[in-house]
């Protein structure tokens, strides 16, 4: 589909950008439904993101995505914050109307949604460990302590971001958080061996970083559901391990697709196509 100057353009911004399919899923699906939109990434940091947003509030921007590492610090460049993303204090989709910036964040119900149509979790009776409280992370949570989750236990290597998300889930959400010390390998072991469900949203596993994992199998058992919002690579190392040992394992694909379909709404104003976002995902990933 030709570019031209009617065509309604959306920008993903973050860094690393390449191992994203969201610019080919989201553009089959505007070519799909007919429409004159184009999805594209720009590789952009904390640094020069408000001067790129300012940018694009001026340009025919229907709005714009937002990824690692800018989920947290767009929030300063908004108009408007949905209230469920400002109790998050995270955005990932941003709508630009005439110019006024309204955020959004889908990633935790695309989180859910995945987990809840691929396993037989359960939010209310389920315990969930999370590593890593950026902005997926904070979504992740979040959305989980709204939707009635059991208990969270969350740990980053920066204390200062686990202790504010616990804080703010505690007392925007429900009583159910509670902080592990990054530096406490013992109780970082224990608490996942009495977890259901285990998160990595820490970026460990996907590119440079392909051989880490954020914790050891030797943490895991077969019982669990383990699951990493990374999609590329499809398994990272920590899945890998945790389905050598009988875990259910989930990688961010899901993720990807329910958060997907919520902004191509947000952005169109058009139902949710779920059906064509799934048909591409399967594409993309059956040619790597």
């Amino acid at each position: 589909m030709a570019i031209t100057v009617d065509t309604k353009m959306i920008a993903l911004l973050g860094k690393p950008l390449r191992q994203s399919f969201s610019p080919r899923m989201q553009n089959e699906a505007y070519e799909a439904a007919g429409l004159d939109y184009h999805y594209f990434p720009v590789e952009v940091e904390n640094d020069h993101l408000g001067d790129v947003i300012n940018g694009l509030k001026y340009m025919n921007f229907v709005g714009f995505a937002v990824t690692k590492p800018n989920k947290i610090e767009v929030m300063q460049y908004l108009d408007e914050i949905d209230e469920l993303a400002e109790k998050m204090g995270s955005c990932n989709t941003i709508v630009n109307n005439n110019g006024k910036l309204k955020g959004y964040n889908t990633d935790g119900e695309g989180f859910v949604r995945s987990l809840l149509s691929e396993t037989d979790c359960k939010l209310e009776d389920s315990v969930f460990f999370c590593f890593g409280a950026g902005g997926a992370g904070r979504a992740i949570c979040s959305t989980l302590a709204f939707r009635g989750a059991k208990k969270i236990y969350i740990v980053d290597k920066f204390k200062e971001s686990s202790k504010s998300l616990v804080e703010d889930i505690n007392t925007k959400f429900a009583p159910v958080a509670e902080l592990v010390s990054f530096e406490n390998v013992e109780e970082i072991n224990k608490k996942v061996s009495l977890s259901n469900v285990v998160i990595n949203a820490s970026g460990i596993g996907m590119y440079p970083h392909l051989d880490e994992v954020p914790v050891s199998k030797e943490s895991l058992n077969s019982s669990q559901i383990c699951f990493d919002a990374t999609y590329n690579p499809l398994k990272t190392k920590f899945l890998v391990e945790a389905e050598s040992i009988g875990c259910k394992i989930l990688n961010g694909i899901g993720m990807v697709i329910n958060q997907g379909v919520i902004q191509y709404s947000l952005w169109t104003g058009l139902p949710e196509p779920i059906e064509t976002f799934t048909k591409s995902i399967e594409k993309i990933v059956s040619e790597k």
